[in-house]
């Protein structure tokens, strides 16, 4: 597809998300991937940008689709599947390029003595960053079995609240909790403090919080020593890095970087 698409989905894009924070109902707004992770390209495995986030979350409501699996047809017929009859790519993703032209100088002119000669300038080549468009299918419209979804899919598992309880009460440490509206990690202490359960608005934030406080209490001195000295980003950057899709799947592989 020409480049000229590429800078119109882009447009479309900024368009849409200015009208949205301009429309002041952002607060109501909720995530729709939320339950099924971020679109993610079922033959690379890899999750899209956030251009194409943006994008293709936008085309999974226009179009009705549910899950965020995509691919281009090449990639579906490599994977044994084939187009649904009457089906056709209905949106695109963006992939970034560079792209390098030729820049032809002009002829440099030395003087030596009285004659005049000509010297050819050496050409050089000028890099310019320009977007592809590829044409993808979502998986409702491949020839994919039902019962085959769960290669490409993740769906929320019920109760998965259980399994990430039993995971941290696994590890010897100490929390408590207190009527005080932060979340911390105690250094002197070595504990971890949360608020109670019953002030976050669903289990999931309650998990994914507990997470990010056991991610700095990692980095005590005895444990991976990444030091909390006054001005020091390593605290900032506690070793797990927790996702809220993550936690309502209850993928502990992921959320510990294994997976």
């Amino acid at each position: 597809m020409k480049e000229k698409d590429a800078k119109t989905i882009i447009r479309k894009i900024t368009n849409d998300v200015m009208a949205a924070i301009e429309s002041g109902s952002l607060g109501q707004w909720v995530k729709p991937w939320q339950s099924f992770g971020f679109p993610k390209n079922v033959k690379t495995k890899q999750q899209y940008g956030l251009l194409n986030t943006f994008w293709l979350t936008d085309s999974l409501l226009r179009f009705g689709f549910t899950y965020p699996a995509w691919a281009t047809e090449k990639q579906w017929n490599s994977l044994g599947y084939s187009l649904r009859e009457g089906e056709f790519a209905k949106t695109e993703v963006l992939y970034p390029c560079h792209v390098k032209f030729p820049v032809y100088a002009q002829k440099k002119h030395v003087v030596e003595g009285i004659e005049e000669e000509q010297e050819e300038a050496p050409l050089y080549y000028k890099s310019y960053l320009v977007h592809k468009t590829f044409s993808v299918l979502n998986i409702a419209q491949i020839n994919i079995p039902e019962n085959e979804y769960d290669l490409f899919v993740t769906k929320t598992i019920q109760n998965g609240s259980e399994g990430i309880n039993q995971f941290v009460q696994s590890i010897d440490h100490n929390m408590e909790e207190s009527g005080v509206e932060q979340a911390s990690y105690l250094i002197p202490l070595d504990t971890i403090r949360m608020p109670k359960k019953t002030y976050f608005r669903s289990e999931t934030e309650y998990w994914a919080t507990y997470l990010h406080e056991l991610g700095h209490w990692t980095g005590a001195y005895h444990r991976l020593n990444r030091g909390f000295s006054s001005g020091s980003r390593n605290y900032a950057q506690p070793s797990l890095q927790v996702n809220l899709d993550l936690v309502e799947n209850c993928n502990i592989e992921n959320i510990l970087g294994l997976g």
